[in-house]
């Protein structure tokens, strides 16, 4: 099936080839489900979080894409997913509602005049235990909360399920009378802890599945269970018949312990919270009173005195306190030099000093610092669907109706036959054809190709586009830090030798600018570190700076046109009077050449966009072997997007700031260069590593995940298949078949981890 034959389902826009609706579940939420009803204060347990001081605590910044965060326990399949993300239909009061599954969260958009207390209540009704989620707040512990009351699940029905077995081996082995009828007895009661207390997870998604008619796998687990129980007690009393006590209970276990290997994949390899594992464990010196203590950084609170080591990751945006700090910014720039701030500049969180201790003042926390919110940011963009993912889902929907059907029909044909055979083979079908690991396969294969992007040095906004990448023909690349290396260098100076007094007077000037050129400057003239004071400075955006320094009136301003064609100038005027020029050049990165050579190969038109001059564009374009007629230079942004839009397919690689018109406007947009968190914004990915070697590591990821989707559904495909054949042909038996999925499961994440090692 071509994805691009799908059409967005009319209810959830999933795509989808079946008609208006992707599957029963929006049809029937469409046309039938309307809005609980809004419960009073004294009926409703979660009144309190409508207080404001609650409202307060766990509302998200303006710059996140939602409101609110709840964390959702018992929240274990794509149908739990499903249903969630309708939370709009069941209270108005939503504007929005996506589920991340790895983390089992629930992000909301709401309305100004919304309720928390009646999202939390609407949540509890549809079968889950809401808690709310502040910025700060960690998963992981919600993750052990549940985590350890699953195991406790899984404890009792693996005691009972073994007893069962030790109690029903003398039956099979042919005793018979009123010692029969005493292990048979036993195995009942055996049996009544796993019903009231291990299967309470499956009670409640059956529930759902009849009330909300959502599909949902515990339906068809919950009627095997009891059918197996009330068909056992059923003969048990009569004193004939079989007992199924011992397989039901076996296959219970075996399918909570299937569940809660997928739940620990989940959390481990889905969950993008280990972006925040390069600050775990780490201990930072603090400044109070005059006296050093040793604080974590989980505890790092604003306006706090750090002492930071050469090396360490900065844990927030600080204020640099000392006089001056050579910092490296290689995971927000992607650039692998250095670069030199001066006394009271900001210092982003995730920075490290190189050459000695620094001493910083805590701005903020870390939430709230740009690589917090970028985490943030990425971790709710990872819950989003890709078309892949959405056809996984809807097949996993499928298979839940097309198994139960097969089993009753299977079983009401045989039943004449051998009716105890017959409920064994059905049995043995529901349990093996499950679909969780059918829906688990291509959501876990998109999380590790995150995984893997990152440690290369690519922050990707989704996993939608790991598929566009695919499509990509037209790529489009700005010059000046995208094949450039965007890092200015101090060429030379007219007059040859500036004098030191100059040099403090410039320094001083562009002390607390961000241009390029004055982080050239500082590096070029690091030994100048006495600046002078009561310097009152201005910058000139786009012009350079100005100011008064000792009551004389100094300028610092761009050549606007230089003698040197291939460098940038600037100009130091004092009381109206030129006193030197100074020139930078900026190098062609050592991997541009190569990279788009590589691309070019493998069928890619390449194509330089510029604002610079035409022959410093055209120079570029010839070293890099891209086609005279595809260089465009002297062009302003909105120029570019013309250009790019006369091409489909496109992708366009350029700075985060300077480019986002085009990085929008792309299919796909790379930003290598700029603020982080703005990049990310209107590009779709980030490169943290320099050079454009990471964007043929882009090309070849996407097409290592396209590869071990394939393959992870052809596994679930051949699985259910072959597996539902022989059961139904009686070869395998409920026990073998509860054996048999998590062996399933086991299969796919050993495929998805083995493809991305």
């Amino acid at each position: 099936m071509s994805l691009a034959t799908l059409s967005p389902c009319q209810y959830c826009a999933t795509p989808t080839n079946a008609g208006p609706y992707c599957c029963r579940a929006c049809e029937v939420l469409a046309t039938q489900v309307g809005a609980f009803p809004v419960v009073t204060k004294a009926a409703n347990p979660y009144a309190y979080l409508d207080q404001k001081d609650f409202k307060d605590i766990y509302r998200h910044n303006d710059q996140s894409e939602f409101d609110y965060l709840f964390y959702a326990e018992g929240l274990h399949c794509s149908s739990c997913v499903h249903l969630l993300e309708n939370l709009p239909e069941f209270y108005p009061g939503v504007e929005t509602a996506r589920v991340n599954f790895a983390q089992s969260t629930v992000a909301v958009k709401v309305k100004p005049e919304a309720s928390l207390a009646q999202i939390a209540y609407v949540i509890k009704e549809l079968g889950y235990s809401p808690s709310l989620l502040s910025a700060q707040d960690h998963v992981t512990e919600r993750f052990k909360a549940e985590n350890r009351a699953f195991l406790k699940r899984i404890a009792v029905a693996g005691f009972c399920a073994g007893n069962t077995m030790l109690f029903v081996i003398p039956v099979y082995a042919g005793l018979a009378g009123g010692w029969a009828d005493v292990f048979n007895w036993l195995s009942f009661f055996l049996f009544l802890p796993i019903l009231f207390y291990s299967a309470v997870p499956f009670y409640r998604g059956a529930w759902n599945t009849l009330k909300y008619k959502v599909v949902n796998v515990d339906l068809p687990i919950v009627i095997a269970m009891l059918s197996g129980f009330i068909l056992s007690t059923y003969s048990l009393i009569r004193g004939e018949g079989h007992i199924y006590y011992d397989s039901t209970a076996s296959f219970l276990f075996f399918i909570l312990s299937a569940r809660y290997l997928l739940k620990r994949v989940q959390q481990t390899h889905l969950s993008s919270s280990h972006l925040k594992t390069f600050f775990k464990n780490e201990r930072y010196i603090c400044l109070e009173n005059g006296e050093e203590r040793s604080v974590p950084w989980e505890h790092i609170e604003k306006d706090q005195i750090l002492l930071i080591q050469r090396d360490q990751n900065i844990p927030a945006d600080c204020e640099l306190l000392s006089p001056q700090a050579t910092v490296d910014m290689s995971l927000l720039n992607g650039e692998s030099l250095p670069k030199v701030f001066s006394q009271h500049m900001t210092l982003l969180a995730g920075t490290r000093p190189l050459e000695h201790e620094i001493q910083v003042k805590v701005k903020d926390s870390f939430a709230e610092s740009k690589l917090g919110k970028l985490f943030a940011q990425l971790e709710h963009g990872a819950a989003a669907k890709s078309p892949f993912v959405a056809l996984t889902d809807r097949l996993a929907q499928k298979l839940i109706i097309t198994v139960f059907a097969i089993a009753i029909l299977f079983f009401a044909l045989y039943y004449t036959i051998n009716p105890t055979e017959g409920f064994n083979r059905a049995l043995a079908l529901i349990v093996l054809a499950c679909p969780c690991a059918l829906a688990f396969g291509s959501p876990l294969a998109f999380g590790l190709a995150l995984r893997k992007g990152q440690r290369q040095g690519l922050l990707i906004k989704d996993a939608n586009i790991l598929e566009k990448i695919l499509t990509v023909q037209n790529i489009f690349f700005d010059k000046t830090g995208t094949l450039t290396e965007g890092q200015l260098r101090l060429s030379y100076s007219e007059p040859s030798s500036i004098d030191e007094d100059l040099k403090r007077v410039i320094l001083s000037l562009e002390s607390a600018s961000y241009h390029p050129v004055a982080f050239a400057l500082r590096e070029a003239w690091s030994d100048t570190k006495v600046l002078c004071t009561g310097v009152q400075a201005e910058e000139m955006l786009g012009r350079g700076v100005r100011g008064y320094v000792n009551g004389d009136y100094y300028e610092v301003r761009h050549l606007a046109e230089s003698t040197h064609e291939s460098e940038i100038g600037i100009e130091v005027i004092k009381n109206s009077q030129s006193l030197a020029r100074l020139y930078f050049s900026d190098s062609l990165r050592s991997d541009a050449q190569a990279s788009i050579s590589a691309l070019q190969r493998e069928g890619k038109e390449c194509f330089l966009v510029s604002g610079d001059r035409k022959n410093r564009t055209l120079k570029v374009a010839e070293i890099c072997g891209i086609r005279k007629e595809h260089a465009y230079g002297e062009l302003f942004p909105e120029d570019k997007k013309q250009i790019l839009d006369k091409y489909s397919n496109t992708c366009m690689i350029g700075d985060g700031a300077n480019d986002s018109l085009c990085l929008k406007s792309a299919d796909v947009g790379i930003a290598v260069k700029g603020s982080v968190d703005l990049s990310l914004h209107s590009a779709d990915i980030y490169l943290t590593r320099g050079g454009l070697t990471p964007v043929l590591d882009l090309f070849n990821l996407a097409q290592q995940t396209r590869r071990v989707l394939v393959r992870n559904l052809s596994i679930s495909i051949v699985y259910n298949i072959a597996g539902g054949v022989l059961a139904l042909c009686g070869f395998i038996n409920p026990m073998m078949a509860a054996i048999l999925m998590p062996v399933s499961s086991a299969a796919l994440i050993l495929s998805s981890l083995w493809g991305f090692r």
